[in-house]
């Protein structure tokens, strides 16, 4: 199997607190849901593996690449979409403007009409970010996550903040994309794990490995 995402002896601690340390991961196609109680760090990973932070021990490679040594854009950042839990849109983009600069950042294609729709988003690509629910900000975060072809997908909380017509057709999309890429998502969202079929990853296991 070819592995898409790998992470090797990565560490991380805030003050005297260690989140994890030595933790090695590696995965090839498929769904995995990340799990743990509260505080385990799941987003803390999840910002390390999407290189938004950079662990102070380890590394993570995206289809045999460092992360850390990839600009914008080029090598493993190429091959790697992300969906933060929150909107991280400016209030005054419009939903399209937001979609635009995403698609230009990681120089994928735009959108599909039927990814917007599934979404429920079609309707809303001129309306500005500030003006928009809580719900629906979210949709393009999802939206702008899953455009392209990135082989690797990582989502912290998908399913928070959506409604269940969104909810059924994320876990659609994440039972055909995990075919041939990646999706790592972490959730509290049990029923969601299993109609992925997604392996789990737990994170408040003590040296946690997995494959």
């Amino acid at each position: 199997m070819t592995m898409l995402l790998e992470a090797e002896g990565l560490g991380m601690r805030y003050g005297g607190h260690v989140v994890f340390e030595g933790l090695h991961l590696s995965y090839g196609a498929g769904a995995v849901a990340l799990v743990g109680r509260n505080g385990a760090g799941k987003s803390t990973l999840l910002a390390l593996l999407a290189g938004i932070d950079a662990p102070q021990a380890g590394r993570v490679m995206v289809c045999g690449a460092d992360l850390a040594s990839a600009p914008t854009g080029q090598g493993a950042r190429a091959r790697l979409a992300w969906v933060p839990d929150a909107s991280v849109a400016y209030d005054f983009m419009t939903g399209d403007e937001f979609l635009r600069m995403v698609q230009a950042l990681r120089g994928c294609a735009s959108p599909q009409r039927a990814l917007l729709e599934g979404f429920g988003i079609e309707g809303y690509l001129g309306a500005r970010f500030g003006d928009m629910s809580l719900g629906t900000r979210k949709k393009f975060m999802l939206a702008a996550g899953l455009m392209g072809d990135a082989q690797v997908v990582l989502m912290d909380e998908p399913t928070n903040g959506i409604d269940a017509d969104a909810r059924a057709f994320l876990v659609a999309q994440i039972g055909m994309r995990a075919r041939e890429h990646l999706v790592l998502f972490s959730t509290h969202d049990h029923e969601v794990i299993a109609l992925t079929g997604a392996r789990v990853l737990d994170l408040s296991a003590a040296g946690t490995t997995a494959a």
